[in-house]
């Protein structure tokens, strides 16, 4: 007897239901445990590097043990667990295929299938960070129209089945457009997950409240270590800010984490035990990101870049928090072993990226588009299926193809240096420059045109393969 979706909601209900009680949890999370170790890495059905797997079932085990330890200690508002079990968990996971059966077959293709995508809705900030990249204060009031930004909330849904979405910036709370706050995007899209990038300035009580009614948001906080070095870059007085932000979010029950920017001035501290321990541990943080500083946006400054040598410290690092600390933390970087590599210009798995003037770009770091939503899109009638088709996204996606993503375990290439812009940065402008990708702002125009900065770039993606390679092929392809 086959059994429809709404059958396999109703039995998906009840069997939630039921793993919320303690020991039929615990039984359900070992169980869990043991058959994403099968399918990542006793199976791995497309040989991939048997250390990538391995790192994968690390971060999912994780996440599930962080859940299950926060649902344990009742520390999540009824709004969020009730999100994640009966929405994200009963209507999204278990039904995804049947619901989006034209996705789910370009998934069985291995087509270009974004998972998610991001989205800065305004360049609008109450903040002024050193080295920004998007160059954001309170003096840029760029923002995307509330009907572009819904739109594209629509079709992302429809085309893709894609129920998550990366809210950046900017600072997302700052958002407003034809009488819209980004609350009202959260609401209107209640059985989307969303994860919000915020400096967490503005997160006071009232805002953690309501991100706790509405059970589907869950905010990023921007430190940069410890006071000293998050006032360095943020402005004084902003790392207490953010200890009360946080504060707040605890008290409402609101699931959130931290995400961090790694410069040369502050790597060497940034993942202290002693950091790490506190917002871990004390100030209960879910999850963490971590972003190398790029020489995009306000002020690039290769003096701010992490040296090659430092990016292979900092991997010991991350692998410590991972695997010792057992917390859910990623490198947009050095994590790409965790991805197959770079997943921009909506591969597989991946996402894309959409600015707050309707630049339609491959990634928050590649900052070269490939038109307008608006005008370069929806107006000629056509969606988004049409942009993972233009000429720039799909070269990028034969790019990544073709250093590791559809390559054997033996032939894949250094995964912990996956990114095109940043690691193969030759490779990427002669892509760029044949196939008619737009540079978006003043600092990405003369850099592209700047051969100083095209042969300093490419020398550092150089020294950090060489230094991180020996690491690739022992730790992950186990050669």
């Amino acid at each position: 007897m086959k059994i429809g979706v709404r059958g396999k909601k109703v039995i998906a209900k009840v069997c939630l239901e039921l793993i919320k009680i303690n020991f039929i949890m615990d039984y359900f999370l070992k169980w869990g445990e043991k058959e994403i170790l099968k399918t990542l890495v006793e199976k791995n059905d497309r040989n991939r590097p048997i250390g990538s797997q391995e790192e994968k079932y690390f971060v999912v085990r994780n996440l599930m043990k962080t859940f299950e330890k926060k649902l344990k200690s009742n520390s999540l508002a009824p709004a969020v667990r009730d999100f994640v079990f009966n929405k994200l968990i009963g209507d999204v996971i278990l039904n995804w295929a049947d619901r989006y059966p034209d996705a789910a077959a370009r998934r069985k293709r291995e087509d270009p299938l974004p998972l998610y995508v991001v989205i800065s809705p305004t360049q609008k900030c109450n903040l002024v960070c050193t080295g920004c990249y998007a160059a954001s204060s309170s003096k840029t009031p760029e923002t995307l129209e509330w009907d572009i930004l819904d739109k594209i909330m629509q079709q992302k849904r429809e085309l893709w089945g894609s129920y998550f979405t990366v809210i950046s910036g900017g600072e997302p709370l700052m958002y407003e457009s034809n009488g819209k706050t980004i609350f009202d995007l959260y609401e209107k899209y209640d059985n989307e997950f969303f994860l919000m990038y915020t400096n967490g300035i503005l997160i006071d009580k009232s805002v953690a409240k309501r991100m706790a009614e509405l059970g589907n948001v869950a905010p990023a906080i921007s430190v940069e270590g410890f006071e000293s070095d998050t006032d360095a870059r943020r402005g004084k007085g902003v790392y207490k800010k953010i200890v009360t932000a946080i504060d707040n979010l605890k008290e409402a029950g609101v699931l959130y984490g931290i995400s961090f920017t790694a410069t040369r001035k502050n790597v060497d501290r940034i993942l202290h035990d002693d950091f790490i321990d506190e917002f871990y541990g004390e100030k209960g943080a879910a999850f963490g990101w971590m972003f190398q500083y790029m020489p995009i946006g306000r002020g690039p400054d290769f003096e701010l870049m992490i040296t090659p040598e430092q990016r292979r410290n900092l991997w010991f690092k991350e692998r410590h928090i991972i695997r010792d600390k057992g917390i859910f933390f990623i490198d947009f970087w050095n994590g790409g072993p965790i991805s197959d590599g770079c997943i921009c210009a909506g591969r597989k798995g991946g996402y894309l990226y959409f600015d707050w003037s309707g630049n339609v770009m491959p990634c928050v770091f590649i900052p070269y588009s490939v038109g307008h939503i608006q005008k370069d899109f929806f107006d000629k009638g056509k969606n988004l299926n049409d942009i993972l088709e233009t000429p720039f996204f799909t070269k990028l996606r034969n790019w990544q193809g073709g250093y590791s993503y559809k390559k054997s375990s033996a032939e894949a290439c250094n995964e912990i240096v996956p990114c095109p812009i940043r690691d193969h940065h030759d490779e990427f402008h002669k892509i760029a420059e044949e196939n008619n990708a737009i540079p978006v702002g003043k600092t990405t125009e003369k850099s592209f045109k700047d051969k100083e900065f095209i042969k300093d770039l490419t020398e550092i993606g150089v020294k950090a393969r060489e230094v991180t390679e020996a690491i690739w092929r022992r730790e992950y392809q186990k050669i």
